[in-house]
């Protein structure tokens, strides 16, 4: 992350000291914030240990569900402010980065603007809310609410300054630029869209809720394309499909007013930070590179052992980190310089190790299946199983593809030295540890004896003493790990709080439930609209990451999936398949684009032909599983017994 994004005095007008030095002082305020993120994420593993540990000993933590829920609130909205400021929240530049002078200032006025209107409504209606839950009570501590609702007003309101800067910034900088007139068609264009929703109540022209989704989703792509972050996109969506449907706008207002506290105070949700802490903790305990150094020498002598070496090092890293993104980057930066010492094919050996890290969030503890599971309400723990076979499978399919390939060309994959065996398991020792907590973590959640969030705490735990045992635990690797867990939280968990306004406009438009009965009465096979949904996704899986792809079309796609008959676990697995194939496709491929900042002197063009073959391995992988759904479901199935929807 740079500072290049920030409300600093250098993105004002200079001769505007005042603008200047309020940005500076927000700056400054939402820093200071943000460690009541690092404080919350930091507690909430402690706090879920303890309540384990006590219920073991016969007692709990009084109190501890309601305050680990209220932690994850604090988390999310303590955070906020300084990713808007920085502009880190998840967003789409596939379009939005070909956009040049008046066209380019045309779309930041209109998205700051439409953001600023958004905020200025859930700030307001938060407000509201708040001063109804004033003399009311929680149900387990007793406590007044008014110490939890005030976290979303804070975080929003925070925000809400930082926009209206920002907005200052885009429409002063467009004017200075000679760019007024897309100024002018910004500003007129998000009137025009405010003003939409009431007009449609008061007029007489009436569409049926099918029609009116579609054009919801239309106006969702657009901003969307406009580089809108994720999160507010479908808040604004929400909020205008709420407000052009429900029985009054006072009602609608209530409900999305409530969101933002509603969406973020969940349970279920606080296993997504731990876990995610976990992964942290064991990437700077220095995992990554036992994971290789132990690959390498077992395998590394065979044709193409480096390349296998690399993927096997994906694979285990994956079953500790759940991100895609992260598994390729972090083993790329181990394993690549080893390759390109041995003299590998560049393209054999940067395609290797971008298909390796899409196993990142399919091999569990995957994100992507924790926000599947709580979108969809399919047990994680059968989906953590289901994902096990298949991420393997791919593995091996990786690995064979690159030893045939060595064999063939043996100077694209020279081979590496060759090791004692003493040297080879003194190499596995130091993995024993973490394979053991993968173990433990796994197993307790699968046999029922701790929740996917109390797993993760354990996780953290392990990962934690992990890490201290190996002298890796500084202070600097300790605020780095909160540091990105709260960054990631915050980032997906806005995208939640748009998930929630957008599932109140689903729920009341049955947008779902008539798209899937429309779907049902088509005389295509079902397998024709999966078809359908693998090429939608595989075209979004090109331009953004897994959790907001399963985020911004589950609730929709779910409600058809389920009427046409598809196993809800399966299809887990299947889509997730489908979406990490789309983050390594040409012609934008998000892994491969990371996986070039650490590629340095390989070209972009490179890096996609060397991942052709992967992605066709990917895509019999996927036939597979289709056509042997077994691979997914025997596992989870034969271990928990069938998913009941």
């Amino acid at each position: 992350m740079t500072d290049s994004t920030t409300l600093g005095q250098g993105d004002l007008p200079k001769q505007d000291g005042s603008l200047a030095r309020l940005a500076f002082l927000l700056d400054r305020l939402c820093s200071k914030a943000n460690w009541l993120a690092y404080i919350a994420v930091a507690i909430m593993p402690v706090l879920i240990c303890a309540d384990v540990v006590g219920r073991i000993v016969g007692t709990g933590v009084p109190g501890a569900l309601e305050l680990q829920q209220n932690l994850l609130v604090l988390a999310t909205y303590g955070i906020m402010g300084w990713l808007q400021s920085r502009d880190q929240h998840m967003s789409i530049d596939f379009v939005y980065k070909h956009m040049k002078g008046g066209g380019k200032a045309w779309a930041d006025v209109f998205v700051i603007s439409m953001t600023l209107v958004i905020l200025c409504v859930l700030s307001w209606e938060s407000v509201h809310i708040f001063m109804t839950k004033i003399g009311t009570l929680s149900l387990e501590l007793y406590l007044p609410l008014e110490l939890y609702y005030w976290m979303p007003i804070f975080g929003l309101a925070l925000t809400l300054i930082v926009v209206a800067l920002q907005t200052v910034r885009h429409i002063t900088g467009a004017l200075r630029d000679g760019h007024a007139l897309s100024v002018v068609l910004a500003l007129m264009l998000t009137a025009a869209l405010v003003y939409l929703p009431f007009w449609y109540r008061e007029s007489d022209y009436e569409v049926s809720n099918l029609v009116l989704g579609g054009i919801a989703f239309l106006l969702l792509f657009f901003f969307l394309f406009m580089k809108m972050p994720i999160g507010w996109t479908m808040c604004t969506i929400g909020a205008m499909g709420s407000i052009a449907i429900y029985r009054t706008v006072n009602a609608a207002l209530a409900v999305v007013g409530s969101t933002p506290y509603s969406a973020t105070a969940s349970y279920s949700l606080v296993a997504l930070p731990l876990f995610v802490l976990m992964g942290c903790l064991i990437l700077y305990s220095g995992i990554s590179v036992d994971l290789f150094n132990s690959a390498n020498k077992w395998i590394g002598h065979l044709p193409g052992g480096m390349g296998m070496a690399g993927v096997a090092g994906c694979t285990g890293f994956a079953a500790v980190c759940g991100d895609s993104l992260a598994t390729a980057v972090t083993m790329g930066s181990v394993s690549l310089p080893e390759m390109q010492n041995l003299k590998y094919d560049p393209a054999l050996a940067t395609g290797s190790l971008a298909a390796g890290g899409t196993l990142g969030i399919l091999i569990p503890p995957s994100a992507g299946f924790i926000i599947y599971g709580i979108v969809t309400e399919v047990s994680i723990g059968r989906l953590f199983l289901a994902g096990l076979m298949p991420g393997l499978l791919l593995a091996g399919m990786f690995m064979t593809y690159i030893y045939i390939t060595a064999v063939r060309h043996p100077e694209m994959a020279p081979r590496g030295p060759r090791y004692s065996l003493s040297e080879k398991v003194r190499s596995s020792l130091g993995l024993l540890p973490i394979l053991a907590l993968f173990v433990l973590v796994l197993g307790c959640i699968v046999k029922g004896i701790c929740s996917p969030t109390e797993g993760g705490a354990v996780g953290v735990a392990g990962a934690f003493f992990y890490a201290l045992a190996r002298r890796k635990l500084t202070k600097e690797n300790l605020l780095a790990s909160l540091d990105e867990t709260a960054i990631l939280t915050g980032r997906i968990m806005l995208i939640m709080v748009g998930v929630g306004m957008l599932s109140f406009f689903f729920a009341q438009s049955r947008l779902p439930f008539l798209l899937a009965d429309f779907i049902a009465g088509l005389e295509f096979n079902k397998f024709v609209i999966f078809g359908i949904i693998v090429v939608i996704y595989v075209i979004l899986g090109c331009m953004m990451n897994v959790i907001p792809m399963l985020m911004l079309t589950l609730p929709s796609i779910f409600p058809t999936v389920l009427a046409m008959g598809f196993d809800p676990v399966w299809f887990g697995v299947v889509s997730v398949m489908i979406m990490e194939m789309g983050q390594i496709t040409p012609p934008v491929g998000v892994v491969v684009f990371a996986l070039s900042g650490v590629a340095k002197g390989i070209p972009m063009e490179t890096i996609f032909r060397g991942i052709v073959p992967f992605v066709a391995i990917m895509i019999v992988g996927v036939i597979l599983v289709t056509v042997f759904p077994g691979i997914a479901t025997w596992l989870p199935y034969s271990i928990m017994g069938p998913e009941l929807m």
